[in-house]
């Protein structure tokens, strides 16, 4: 009983005390004083470790919370802490073999917690559901392990379930934030963005400084289409002293779905000058640019990512096709369509822009096999069919050359140049071949 409340975290001064009331006399006190000493020292070095943990200094965390087990070995307080930072670590085997073990011993959600993220991170899903649906009481009970218990059943591909087991913690507990905040990323993974939409509005208007609840809402209205509330919240986050690059970012992108540029420039400037030159930074300053009609600039912004992370696909396929469409520096065109192919060969946007660089540099069978093998990817693009029909006409396949520029003018009835390449063609060749290659 003694140990049990020195083991409280009270003052060990007061559980030495508290040891020393129940000595026994004569004979026994020897060996209590003993045990006195080897709690208090134990203690001592489990506080010591304590700090440790916190301070991120896990190895030697470990050292001292294992004295202290040494010297008291029945403490499953101990035992706890050196599974989670075992867990920590990444030792997982060591970490399971030993919350396992406190399961009988000593049961507790923490070592639920522990047993079952150990579980996880082995790969046993299953076998962690199983053990945390009790203790979770199928979403009723204790936020963490209910957390715990959604994971492991979205890991299987059970879905429904998942849901259910949120919708329940959610329901039981109308004044948790965190509790609406996990309802709402399972419904994210089922699609479900309005629903989504309305468990973040909750658990913002009960929590509204946590920046993760707004970061999400924020992006979920852009999904469903409430970006200029979006806006509302992210202003909110990215005019706040600590903003994150993230939250410039996103503010940025609702900025420029709602057509203003303008301000979408200067957050993103805003955000360069507080940050630096980071990738993502400067993928949406290209993409703004581009959007705004400034394509030199774009490419600047795009070159300048490709200094930073030169396997970016995005920022070859883009530095390529506009060298491309430009006519400029053709071969380095190429070079980085081919570079891009290879880091993404299934992207029909990038096999596209390998086409098209190849058509410009005058090599018109390899154009337009890579420009067919976009339209097979699934691209149905107009600028696409029209590439392909440029490449086929090229290469005096007149017929084939119709029919992908009628598709192009199907997609984008607009499309003048389309247009004008039919015509050209009707212009060219007798009408009868014309009409035989088309799609009417």
């Amino acid at each position: 009983m003694t140990r049990s409340v020195c083991w409280a975290r009270r003052p060990i001064v007061a559980c030495v005390l508290l040891a020393l009331t129940a000595l026994p006399s004569a004979a026994g006190v020897s060996s209590a004083y003993e045990r006195v000493n080897a709690s208090a020292e134990a203690y001592l070095h489990y506080s010591l470790a304590r700090l440790m943990e916190t301070s991120g200094l896990l190895s030697e965390a470990l050292v001292q919370y294992r004295r202290a087990a040494s010297l008291d070995p029945e403490q499953c307080e101990i035992d706890t802490a050196i599974a989670r930072v075992l867990l920590s670590m990444g030792r997982v085997e060591e970490a399971r073999e030993l919350s396992e073990g406190l399961l009988a011993r000593c049961g507790g959600d923490e070592i639920v917690a522990l047993a079952a993220s150990a579980m996880m991170t082995d790969g046993d899903h299953e076998r962690a559901a199983d053990l945390l649906r009790g203790p979770a009481h199928d979403g009723e009970g204790p936020r963490e392990l209910v957390a715990l218990l959604g994971r492991a059943l979205l890991s299987q591909g059970r879905l429904e379930e998942a849901l259910a087991v949120y919708r329940r913690r959610a329901a039981a507990d109308t004044m948790d934030p965190e509790a609406a905040y996990l309802h709402a990323r399972a419904l994210l993974a089922a699609d479900r963005f309005d629903d989504a939409a309305v468990e973040l509005e909750r658990a913002y208007r009960l929590d509204p400084d946590n920046r993760h609840v707004k970061l999400m809402l924020g992006r979920v209205l852009i999904a469903t289409g409430d970006t200029a509330d979006a806006i509302i919240v992210l202003e909110e986050l990215a005019t706040a002293p600590d903003a994150r690059e993230t939250e410039h970012l996103t503010l940025a992108r609702a900025y420029g779905i709602v057509g203003d540029l303008e301000t979408a420039l200067v957050v993103l400037e805003g955000a360069i000058a507080e940050h630096g030159e980071t990738a993502g930074l400067l993928t949406m300053l290209g993409s703004i640019q581009f959007d705004r009609g400034c394509v030199e600039e774009a490419l600047a912004a795009y070159e300048r990512v490709l200094v930073l992370t030169p396997e970016s696909v995005q920022a070859l396929n883009f530095v390529a096709y506009t060298l491309a469409d430009m006519n400029r520096d053709v071969e380095r065109s190429i070079a980085l369509a081919e570079k891009a192919v290879g880091l993404d060969p299934e992207s029909g946007l990038v096999r596209d822009t390998l086409g098209w660089a190849y058509f410009r540099a005058g090599r018109f069978e390899e154009a337009a096999e890579e420009i067919g093998r976009a339209v097979q990817l699934g691209e149905d693009d107009p600028v696409i069919h029209e590439h392909l029909g440029d490449a086929l006409d090229a290469l005096g396949r007149t017929a084939e050359a119709v029919e992908a520029w009628r598709r192009a003018l199907d997609l984008d009835p607009e499309r003048a140049s389309a247009a004008a390449r039919i015509e050209a063609a009707r212009g060219d060749e007798e009408p009868a071949q014309v009409e035989e290659g088309g799609t009417e």
